[in-house]
């Protein structure tokens, strides 16, 4: 009995242990809780198992960028392959293409970009149209007599392209002269003769006088030139004897016609003024034909490339420079880093292994410091960091997470972000936040037609702003620039906001005048303007309108040089020849001074050539003297003015461009009158002749003052004379006199 008992008992145990061992051999779960073991319809079974148990993915072929990678799972009991999948190709790691900058003889290239590892281009580069040629001249050279000149040409300075060739100008050949007596014949002696070229003196000829026979009575019938006659100096022609023997000599007067030449200009560039070409004469040296200068011609740009971003570098953009003067143009703005592409802790495209990233910049893209970085978890800190305007990376563990930022050590300027946006998560590891200017300091601002009403306007600079809007009305601000450049200012808003220029604080307009205004223009969704040395200074009040938005982000930037601007530039100092002023100073001051009477319409000045100064009537007349000094019948002096304000004019070319500002002060200061920045110099009665430069200065100032315009209250001489007449053509005389 007991062992039929125990038979059963060992039976039943042995039935448990295979059924067991049947459950642990087919357990999906690897040992854990026990679930529903029926077979999934889309998994097979063979023989070895009834379940298949499906382990990890097994890598097979690992991706690339050119091509996808696969994988598969496998039964972990018979090694069944249970599912197959494609594992996505890798991003291209991106590698510049450097371009290349464009020049007067060849293309150049924009910057491109590639697959370092498999080549495959990510950005084609596209072909930068050649500079222009910037121009220099080639010098004439004359011919000569025997050799062959060349006319003016041109060449580029810059690749020494010839753009205009110079023509060959035939040798003139020589220009022979009448019969030059070497040596006269005498009685029983013969004489010697010769001709030679009249331009280069060279012999051509030469031949003997026979000698003279004893009964021989001089006489001559042609008369022949020995010395030419020119603008500066008498010739002399002789009659002379067939022996040759001058019978008589005359003068002959000097010619007053100048022999010219010409003075080659030179072409103008962004930083020097150009020159017309003027003409001298060969013989004195007179200026026939005064150079006039030229305007500043516009920059060259050329392209500056700029540099992609990578995961923690910023980039830039492509500017402009003048190829010329080097002065940027368009200025290269930075570009935000784009941030690690995290995949299992690796960023797929550098490789960086880590989880967190962080970037700060402004609204336009410049790197922030000195920000405080608190990283929280559940309103809990976990990491307190300093941003100093590098991309940061933090080892965090897999959560979510806010970014409070601490701004308190940006000082000078309010500032804000868009908290919303301020959130790490596993989904989005790489977080790039802006920050904005906001702005401050209220001014009231009256808006006069069509508006014509008040209202509070905010200053700003350069930068991004954050600014709040009332739909369907204007919000005003001032810039007040300190530095010349182009500006630009653009929004970030839907298509219902503008941008309108409202004039200055001053002087503010309800209109927009942006369309009317010098040196505005349209650029992007907003405006362009330039701002030159002599309008620093000033205001500028813009405005921002939006029929929906209540918050738009306003962008100010610094986009470049405006260019060169002559009314920007210093005077330029107008002197009389040294050599004309030393003269001036010795030329005598006898007899009684008298005040030229310019109500006397028969008066003149004639300038006399030979002596540089003007004359009273006529060449020979008294010379006319100006006053440098003392005080005048109709105006104050020449002293004065020069000691309240520039006596100087603006000079144009032909096409009414302004060409150079000129200073006629340091004209009169070096023609003997006292320096007026010098305390206790002005000493009356400082005369000397008048030249005409110094006619050109007191004609420039009275045409700037309006003093002989017709009918004009400002006409001095109408209100001296009070309608009597004066002579109008002379009335610039009112500074001289002269001795008698």
């Amino acid at each position: 009995m007991k062992k039929s008992i125990l038979l059963k008992v060992l039976m039943i145990a042995g039935i448990i242990a295979i059924f067991a061992l049947a459950i642990t051999s087919c357990d999906i779960n690897n040992g854990g809780e026990i679930t529903d073991t029926t077979a999934p319809s889309d998994i097979e079974t063979d023989a070895k198992c009834e379940q298949h148990i499906p382990g990890d993915w097994i890598t097979d072929t690992g991706p690339t960028c050119a091509s996808a990678g696969s994988k598969h799972v496998e039964c972990t009991v018979c090694g069944t392959v249970i599912e197959t999948a494609e594992i996505a190709a890798l991003a291209h790691t991106e590698e510049i293409v450097e371009g290349a900058a464009p020049t007067c003889s060849a293309e150049g290239l924009t910057q491109g970009k590639k697959c370092s590892v498999c080549g495959t281009t990510l950005l084609a580069q596209e072909s930068i149209a050649r500079l222009p040629h910037t121009e220099s001249v080639l010098a004439e050279t004359p011919a000569t007599c025997t050799a062959d000149g060349q006319s003016q040409g041109k060449k580029c300075s810059a690749c020494n392209e010839i753009l205009v060739a110079p023509e060959v100008i035939p040798a003139i050949g020589h220009i022979e002269s009448d019969w030059i007596i070497d040596t006269p014949a005498a009685v029983g002696i013969e004489g010697a003769k010769h001709k030679e070229c009249t331009v280069c003196g060279t012999e051509l000829t030469k031949d003997s006088i026979p000698a003279i026979e004893e009964s021989h009575v001089h006489s001559g019938s042609t008369w022949t030139v020995t010395k030419p006659a020119n603008c500066i100096s008498a010739g002399e022609k002789a009659l002379v004897c067939e022996c040759g023997y001058t019978v008589e000599t005359q003068v002959i007067e000097k010619t007053n016609v100048h022999t010219e030449i010409t003075i080659l200009g030179k072409a103008a560039t962004c930083i020097e003024q150009g020159l017309t070409d003027g003409k001298k004469c060969s013989v004195c040296g007179v200026i026939t034909v005064k150079q006039t200068p030229t305007a500043y011609s516009s920059h060259i740009e050329e392209p500056v490339l700029g540099t992609g971003a990578t995961c923690t570098e910023g980039g830039t953009t492509d500017g402009k420079k003048c190829s010329v003067c080097g002065v940027t143009t368009v200025t290269q703005l930075p570009t935000a880093p784009k941030g690690h592409n995290f995949e299992g802790g690796v960023c797929t495209v550098c490789g960086f292994k880590g989880n967190y990233g962080l970037w700060i910049t402004d609204g336009l893209g410049m790197p922030m410091t000195d920000i405080i970085v608190n990283i929280k978890k559940d309103g809990e800190t976990v990491k307190t960091v300093r941003y100093n305007g590098q991309y940061s990376t933090f080892d965090l563990e897999d959560g979510n997470y806010t970014v409070e930022l601490d701004l308190s050590m940006l000082k000078d300027t309010n500032y804000v972000y868009d908290v919303s946006e301020a959130v790490l998560s596993p989904e989005e590891k790489s977080l790039s936040l802006k920050i904005y200017r906001t702005t401050v300091g209220e001014e009231l601002l009256y808006v006069s037609y069509p508006v014509d009403a008040d209202y509070d306007s905010t200053f700003i600079g350069t930068g991004s702003y954050k600014v709040a809007l009332t739909p369907n009305d204007y919000t005003f601000f001032i810039f007040s620039p300190t530095t010349p450049a182009i500006y630009t200012i653009t929004y970030e808003c839907d298509d219902s906001l503008a941008i309108s220029y409202h004039g200055s604080s001053f002087f503010t307009q309800g209109t927009d005048l942006s369309t009317s205004a010098d040196g505005f223009k349209k650029h992007g969704n907003g405006l362009a303007f330039d701002v030159y040395s002599s309008n620093i200074g000033a205001s500028y009040v813009f405005a921002v309108k939006s029929t929906t938005a209540t918050e738009c982000v306003l962008n100010i930037q610094n986009a470049g040089d405006p260019g060169t601007r002559l009314e920007d530039q210093p005077w330029v100092p107008y002197t009389e020849d040294t050599k004309l002023v030393e003269s001036m100073k010795k030329y005598p001051q006898e007899g009684e001074y008298t005040v030229i009477d310019i109500g006397n319409t028969a008066i003149s000045a004639v300038l006399n050539p030979d002596d540089g100064f003007y004359h009273l009537n006529s060449v020979d007349g008294p010379v006319i003297f100006i006053d440098l000094t003392s005080e005048t019948s109709y105006v104050a002096s020449l002293f004065t003015i020069c000691a309240h304000q520039r006596i100087g004019e603006y000079i144009y070319d032909s096409n009414g461009n302004v060409v150079e500002k000129r200073s006629y002060n340091e004209l009169l200061i070096q023609c003997g009158m006292p320096d007026p920045m010098t305390e206790g110099s002005a000493e009356p009665g400082v005369r000397v002749p008048l030249t005409e430069k110094l006619a050109e200065a007191v004609k420039s100032f009275g045409e700037k003052q309006g003093w002989w315009e017709e009918g004009a209250d400002s006409n001095i001489f109408n209100r001296v004379f009070n309608g009597v007449p004066y002579n109008q053509e002379y009335a610039w005389l009112l500074y001289c006199g002269y001795y008698k």
